[in-house]
Order: structure tokens, then sequence, then C-alpha cells
């Protein structure tokens, strides 16, 4: 029996039932919070998927291994019930009792590190390697004045297999016998006993715990992976006064837009030989961009970039070319427009999905201003115009001479 209240009791418990330990749960939390991470930065941050593509995919291969070897753990678990509740069939179940006093005033010393039940403790590692063990016990009465009462129960699965453990050195008579100043002499007794009615149920057990701590974490991870996808589509679509709020994109003037790594004109029409003003928007907040212009309608890195720049372009050169920033910001530069042709622009950090053409016509436009006028076409008209009206008068001034008397 044991007496609550007591210092000494908080050393050993009431009990001590130890299971077979177990790291897979911890390692499948750890994995399934790693591919939610990964899964987060991969649909959020699109121009970084270069890595955090390789990290979704490691992430996810660590938490189907984690999965698996926790699954292959319950199974092996399972097996070991299935063979003890086989092998109780074919032989009782075994219950070996030991009782001895501890000496009045050694109470501490015994519960304490190398102390006769700190070493019973440490023999459960000792048991488990044991055939046919199955549970260890150890209940501590301790009393104010004299001897304290201690009773020791060991489960096997047979008498044959705690016959067996009696015959080596590991037994707890053995451990008992080791401490003759914390243990009262004569005061030890055993008892070998039938297991008539079994309460446990291994294999229930382990099941459950894996069925609930796996929907446990799933609930946890599925969580975190909603509020943080909703978390950021909020700051995407502009809610609670953050983000970008997307516009209507109309014809090019004089701004070309990036959002979501990705040009709001793909196409730019300009005159040949002017002066044009233009302003490079970026409303990726956590995206590096810029703009460089190529000399024909090829890109890539060694193509020579056009010249022309006046102003506002990168490193004051005369490249038509813009600095590498990061976040919302705005720059704007002039350049004189090249001679008609086609020439192609991207940005450095996204070469196969932010590219675009500009187009330099004759007669084009400048944009947002008024097409120009064909000076042609109006002078043409005014001669008609003019000619009609010379004809009329010299036909006029005849026919008043042929009046003239």
């Amino acid at each position: 029996m044991e007496h609550e209240g007591s210092e000494h009791n908080a050393h050993v418990g009431p009990g001590v039932h130890l299971p077979d330990p177990s790291i897979w749960p911890f390692v499948a939390g750890i994995a399934i919070m790693l591919l939610t991470a990964a899964l987060v930065w991969w649909a959020r941050v699109e121009d970084q998927r270069s890595f955090s593509g390789p990290l979704l995919g490691a992430s996810a291969a660590i938490t189907l291994g984690a999965v698996a070897g926790w699954a292959y753990e319950d199974g092996r678990m399972r097996q070991k019930a299935r063979e003890q509740e086989k092998h109780a069939r074919a032989a009782a179940r075994r219950t070996q009792v030991i009782t001895f006093a501890i000496a009045e005033g050694q109470l501490k010393t015994s519960v304490g590190e190398g102390g006769v039940i700190d070493a019973i403790q440490n023999a459960h590692d000792d048991l488990r390697g044991a055939p046919g063990f199955e549970d260890l016990r150890i209940n501590v009465s301790s009393a104010e004045d004299g001897p304290s009462q201690v009773i020791v129960e060991t489960t096997w699965s047979s008498a044959d297999d705690l016959a067996a453990f009696e015959g080596t050195q590991r037994a707890i008579l053995d451990l008992i016998s080791q401490h003759p100043d914390e243990v009262l002499a004569g005061s030890t007794q055993t008892f070998d006993m039938q297991v008539v009615r079994d309460t446990k149920d291994t294999s229930v057990r382990y099941s459950l715990g894996t069925a609930v701590s796996l929907f446990g974490a799933l609930i946890v991870g599925g969580f975190a992976v909603g509020a943080g996808l909703n978390l950021f589509a909020s700051e995407a679509s502009g809610e609670g006064g953050g983000g970008f709020v997307p516009v209507d994109v109309g014809p090019f003037v004089d701004t070309l837009t990036i959002k979501a790594s990705d040009f709001s004109h793909e196409e730019i029409t300009l005159p040949p030989g002017v002066d044009f003003t233009m302003t490079l928007d970026n409303q990726d907040d956590s995206v590096a961009h810029n703009l460089i212009f190529f000399q024909g309608d090829v890109v890539g890195v060694n193509e020579p970039v056009l010249e022309g720049c006046i102003s506002g372009c990168d490193e004051d050169g005369t490249q038509v070319r813009t600095a590498l920033e990061l976040g919302i910001v705005q720059q704007t530069f002039t350049f004189t427009t090249p001679p008609p042709g086609r020439y192609a622009f991207w940005c450095d950090v996204h070469p196969d999905t932010m590219t675009g053409i500009l187009i330099v016509e004759e007669g084009a436009s400048i944009p947002g201003e008024a097409p120009p006028v064909d000076d042609a076409a109006a002078g043409g008209g005014t001669g008609a115009a003019g000619g009609a009206g010379e004809t009329g008068e010299t036909e006029g001034e005849p026919a008043e001479d042929e009046t003239e008397p």
C-alpha cells in the first residue's frame, strides 16, 4: 500500500509503468511543420520557387518517411501484442512480487542516484530485452518513523520466462542483495503468482494513440496552411488597407507596372527620335525587379543594351536600364527613342516570364497625346481649295471684261 503526502513519494511515484518509447510522433510533427512552411513559401513567393520547390519536395518526402516509420513502429507494437497474447494462451502469465523494507533513515538514499530503488528503475532497459518480460511496477510506502515498505512487481508471459530471467545476475533479488545498508536484513520476501484476470489491451492502446496523434497533427497542419494562405491572400487582395489593389489596365501611357512578377504591358509603341519619360512601378513588395531595353528583338545576358538614356537610368549611364530595386518603388527615367524597329525588353531577375517588345515606327503617336497631323494631307487639301478659288477668280475676271462696252 502507498501513503500520499510523503515527500519521498514524489521521487518514485505511485506506480511506474514504462511502455516502449517511440520518437516517431515527434519526427512526424516536425515534418508536418516543415511541410506547412514550405507549402506557404512556395504558394506565396513565386520568383523563389527554385528554392521553395525542392524544399517542398524534400519536406513532403520527410513527412512520408516519418509517417511510414510511425506506421512501422505501430505495426511492430501490434505484432508484439499479438505474440504476447498468443503466448499467453499457451502458457499462463506470471507476476513476481518482491517486498522488502528500507531501514529507517535510508529512504532518501535508496531513491537517490545509486540507491536500491534507483537501481531497480534503471534495470528496466535490461528487463525489456529479456524474453517474455511485459511490465515493471514499483510501489513505496514511506513511513515517518521506522522502516518503509517497498513492493516490486514484474509481469512475465510464462513461468518459464520468469525462471529463465531469475537465473541471470540481472534479477531483482540480485540488485536488492547489493544494497545491504539500505535494505533491512531479513525483510525480503518473494511471491510468484499466476495472472488470472488481465485488464490490459495493448493492441487497442497503441492503435488508438496513433490515430489520435495523427489526427491531431493533421488538424494543426491544416489550420496552419489555411491561416497562412488566407493571410497572404488577404494581403494580395488589399483587404484591411494593405497590399496592392488591382486596377483596370488600359492602354500604355507612360507607366509600366509590375505585379506578381509580370509586366502590365508586353507591347509599347513609340515614335522615333523623341525624348520620352517613362516610369517603372514595382508593386511586388518582397521581390526585386528592373527593366532593360535591348538593341534588337532578341533578349539575353550577352545581347547589347539600347543606348540613349538621358536621366534616371542605372548608374547614370547612357544604357536604357533601371536599377534592380526591392519593394514597392517607382523609378522614372527619360530616354531618346531609337530609329524605327523592334526592341525587346525584360527583367533581369525573371527573363523567362517578364519580357516585352518596344515597337518604334514612323507616324506613331506619343502615348496619351493626340496623333500627329499629316502635313501632306493637310497641304493637299489647302492647295485644292486655293486652286479652286483662284480658278473661280480667273474665270470671273474675263466674265467681267466681256461685259465691258
